[in-house]
């Protein structure tokens, strides 16, 4: 069985061709089998958005905030989502949750 690093690798490198549908598929394959993991939901949402495939972006990425909504970078790529979807209010909110939970960071590493 390949590794984390070595799925995402090959989702990446698809989503790097613009072969976004086997870069969909390859992040999928990779949060089946580690469901854990949060670059696979985030670049399945990437890819998804590449593909103006928003609510289906916006959907992976909300998976990447249940498995951490502290990270400040899943609240920037909902952002994006939401602008690209004329949702300006939500895109407002997501990037000012990120901005929030980039202060929190910074001040705890002080």
């Amino acid at each position: 069985m390949l590794t984390e690093a070595e799925l995402y690798d090959a989702a990446l490198t698809h989503f790097a061709e613009n072969d976004l549908e086997a870069a969909v598929n390859a992040f999928k394959e990779l949060i089946e089998i580690y469901p854990d993991y949060i670059e696979g939901y985030l670049g399945l949402g990437h890819a998804y958005e590449r593909m103006s495939l928003y609510d289906e972006a916006i959907e992976a990425i909300q998976k990447a905030i249940e498995i951490n909504p502290k990270d400040p970078l899943v609240y920037t790529s909902l952002s994006m989502c939401y602008q690209r979807k004329g949702m300006i209010q939500e895109a407002e909110d997501a990037m000012a949750k990120s901005q929030e939970l980039q202060m929190e960071t910074s001040r705890s590493s002080t």
